[in-house]
């Protein structure tokens, strides 16, 4: 999809989940104990970290990591697989909502600009002032309602581009983050063994 901003990470790591989910919340403030720090690493992440799962948002200036991240410890003893994914926004309604927003206004102006020009009692006035050289498509492209629909075009596609651009220069900085952190290395998901996925 277009622009679409989330992707899932996989790593393999020979710590346990009790031991990575330790780690993880050595550099993180938990929302789900009073917002308790544990450690005296500097923070990364806001959220809640178990042995299970946790949710976690960015909140260092310093590092360098995608704004969301959600992830499961699979496995068991000491060979744990960690599944994360990554986003820009917490929840991908959130995207859907612009795109929805961005296609929706493009088809409404689209269909506004082909219509007889607008502001004039008949179309002849029209032809009167301007001639019948001039398009009327271009005409009521410069309305006020349509260029109040172009300037939400632009702000929506703004927001998208600056999202996902910033998301991918994030990626790699999050992935090398979590190898460290977790002494994990990269695999696909279909290393992952069937039963965990």
């Amino acid at each position: 999809m277009f622009a679409y901003p989330f992707t899932h990470l996989y790593f393999k790591t020979n710590q346990t989940r009790k031991d990575l989910a330790k780690n993880l919340t050595s550099v993180t403030f938990l929302s789900d104990a009073d917002f308790k720090k544990e450690g005296e690493q500097p923070s990364v992440f806001f959220g809640e970290v178990s042995e299970i799962d946790f949710s976690l948002e960015n909140i260092s200036k310093s590092q360098i990591t995608t704004n969301f991240v959600r992830g499961h410890f699979l496995g068991a003893d000491n060979e744990t697989f960690v599944r994360i994914r990554c986003g820009a926004w917490k929840h991908q309604r959130v995207y859907f909502l612009l795109i929805a927003l961005l296609f929706a206004t493009t088809g409404f102006l689209i269909y506004y600009a082909l219509q007889a020009p607008h502001g004039f009692e008949y179309p002849e006035q029209f032809y009167q002032i301007y001639g019948y050289n001039h398009s009327e498509f271009i005409y009521n492209l410069g309305t006020t309602l349509a260029l109040i629909m172009e300037g939400i075009i632009m702000v929506v596609m703004g927001i998208i581009f600056t999202k996902y651009r910033n998301f991918k220069n994030s990626l790699k900085g999050t992935t090398h983050y979590f190898l460290g952190l977790w002494e994990a290395e990269s695999i696909n998901k279909l290393e992952i063994p069937l039963v965990f996925r």
